[in-house]
């Protein structure tokens, strides 16, 4: 990894592969244990950021960016442990400012991109001539499943236990746990819904354990009547 300035610091944990850039000072990197072998690929321009990962994560090809070719200052990204994420995904914060939380244990697909600015272009109001895109935060709560290709705007917030549906755009907020949100813009397309990462989570005796078992029974049956 190529750095350049003062003061900047990158501490990664076990398995965690980082590649990139840092051109700025006083910007700090923190990364737990993956649970396997992770990459990311980091490029920071400005000063006083921070970017801190936990524990427990997979990070199969992520991509940050802090900053465009115009520098960002004291932009912050955290994200929780258990957090996993499949190739080609992007976090940009380009402007300086940008806020990006993500809770603990999240699982995100491949193609997502979370865009908190829009630096190096600028928005103004056409009577006042007020700068518009000031700095935001963009929110995502604990256990969220993210499809693939989704695209979050800035200021877009996302409740903890929300699914969220293959190729929607959220711009909005949603304060509702346990619903799937899907569309562009994103909205809620069904309630009362809880998701599990893998068949070996499920609690034993559980409703959900006996209603996927008993799924998964038909099929043995079917196999067991034509094997081929």
């Amino acid at each position: 990894m190529d750095i350049t300035g003062a003061d900047n610091q990158v501490r990664t944990g076990a398995n965690v592969r980082v590649e990139g850039e840092i051109v700025g000072d006083d910007n700090v990197v923190e990364i737990g244990d993956a649970q396997e072998d992770s990459a990311l690929t980091l490029s920071i321009r400005g000063d006083g950021n921070r970017i801190r990962i936990g524990n427990s994560v997979q990070l199969k090809g992520l991509r940050i960016r802090v900053g465009t070719h115009v520098a960002a200052d004291a932009t912050r990204l955290t994200i929780a442990d258990g957090f996993s994420v499949e190739w080609n995904t992007q976090f940009l914060l380009p402007n300086s400012g940008n806020t990006l939380t993500i809770g603990a244990n999240c699982m995100f697909s491949n193609s997502i991109v979370i865009r908190c600015g829009e630096s190096p272009h600028l928005l103004f109001d056409l009577e006042t001539g007020r700068y518009l895109d000031t700095s935001s935060r963009t929110v995502v709560g604990d256990h969220v499943w993210m499809g693939e290709g989704v695209y979050v705007t800035k200021r877009a917030e996302i409740a903890s236990e929300i699914i969220v549906g293959a190729f929607s755009v959220v711009t909005g907020q949603f304060a509702e746990e346990h619903v799937v949100i899907a569309g562009n813009p994103a909205r809620v397309t069904r309630k009362g819904v809880r998701w599990i990462r893998n068949p070996s989570l499920l609690t034993p005796g559980s409703p959900e354990h006996d209603s996927y078992h008993a799924h998964m029974q038909g099929y043995a049956k079917i196999n067991a009547v034509d094997p081929a």
